[in-house]
């Protein structure tokens, strides 16, 4: 997947649009010209670091939208935990890592909705929340495979986007051991309560030292 193209098709993924902001330092000021006159003025009432965030993140999000389709006649606005409020039709997920924001966007087919998060390879390894993030199998073969901190961070970020995808259709907090990645990519749910289900499909990849993984979700009939 080509990086520098603000704006590009997701692989894998129907109908579903990947676009890429940076977030500008405290020494420049953000362009809010693509963003409605409403979302500016959101953005206008917070600090200069999260204002700068908010900007690169509706940029970003209103981009892949309208990529998918959207007409982009409406402020996307803080909603539920903070989430942008979505066109109907459409979904759509932001996450943003070391100064560059990310989001994907897709008109909604069958139901699917779309989640995204990014992590940075970073210099620490933090190999010590594996046992927090995996279910049994999964910690079985991170073992075997020589308990690499790369290997743990696609679980973790794989995870991250199945929550944000599955969140439309369950509402509620997923614990890291509700979602299950095979050694080929296979995704299965163990949902804790009467939810679901669910079916779901991802992909992960690596750009240089950033981690992207995107997932998609609907409710199995």
């Amino acid at each position: 997947m080509p990086h520098a193209s603000p704006v590009t098709p997701l692989e894998g993924f129907d109908r579903a649009w990947l676009a890429r902001v940076p977030i500008v330092s405290l020494s420049a000021e953000p362009d809010a010209s693509e963003l409605h006159d409403v979302e500016r003025a959101e953005a206008d009432r917070n600090k200069p670091r999260r204002r700068r965030e908010l900007v690169a993140g509706r940029t970003a999000l209103r981009r892949a939208l309208r990529a998918a389709g959207w007409s982009g006649d409406r402020p996307l606005l803080p909603g539920e935990q903070g989430r942008p409020e979505l066109p109907q039709g459409f979904s759509g997920s932001i996450t943003h890592k070391d100064g560059l924001v990310l989001a994907v966007a897709a008109a909604i087919v069958d139901g699917r909705t779309i989640g995204v998060d990014s992590e940075v390879l970073g210099e620490r390894p933090r190999v010590g929340i594996a046992s927090r993030i995996l279910r049994p199998p999964e910690l079985a073969r991170w073992k075997a495979g020589g308990e690499a901190w790369p290997d743990l961070l696609e679980y973790f970020s794989l995870k991250e986007a199945i929550y944000k995808a599955a969140h439309p259709h369950l509402p509620r907090y997923i614990r890291f051991d509700e979602a299950e990645i095979a050694a080929d990519g296979r995704i299965t749910m163990h949902l804790l309560h009467d939810d679901g289900p669910l079916h779901l499909i991802g992909r992960r990849w690596w750009e240089g030292d950033r981690l992207i993984s995107v997932a998609s979700c609907r409710a199995a009939p």
